[in-house]
């Protein structure tokens, strides 16, 4: 990017989402600044927020969750994320952790209660969005292949009884 801004006046990177949650637009624009090239960001509404409200899935609810964690199930190199840094409650995303099932619920069944639901959103948001409510103990017998797909762990997953409607 920064070779063609020095050639051009304007250079456009159109990215889906929010550019600065687990991409890599601060990543992109601080190494512009750094060579006194101008850069802006103008976020999309980010599948943090979209996805889980599409399966009827509320982030947090008075009374129920009053803390959201949002983790990257795999990090930097293909290494999964620490789960022993996940509190042990409260409503915990994971994205970019559906095809690392198997090993990730056996890292938060040491962390969470193995009887605590759990949303896996296969391709959220699309018309073929496929979601599948389990419990932690049985995450491990779910086979994602899809992507993208994200987890959505606690108590917030059982008001998607109430709170979804086939559209």
């Amino acid at each position: 990017m920064r070779e063609y801004a020095l050639k051009v006046n304007l250079v456009v990177r159109l990215k889906n989402g929010d550019p600065y949650v687990f991409g890599r637009g601060g990543k992109i624009c601080y190494e512009l600044f750094k060579y006194g090239i101008e850069c802006e960001v103008v976020p999309g509404v980010s599948s943090i927020n979209s996805v889980p409200a599409y399966a009827g899935i509320p982030l947090t609810f008075q009374g129920i969750s009053d803390m959201i964690t949002i983790v990257s199930g795999v990090t930097e190199g293909g290494r999964l994320f620490d789960f022993q840094r996940i509190p042990k409650s409260g409503t915990l995303v994971l994205l970019m952790a559906g095809k690392r099932i198997g090993e990730i619920s056996k890292c938060l069944i040491n962390r969470r209660s193995p009887s605590e639901d759990v949303a896996i959103i296969e391709r959220g948001t699309y018309y073929d969005q496929k979601v599948i409510v389990t419990k932690l103990k049985d995450l491990y017998n779910i086979n994602v292949y899809s992507s993208p797909s994200m987890i959505v762990l606690g108590d917030v997953v059982k008001l998607r009884n109430f709170l979804w409607k086939l559209s």
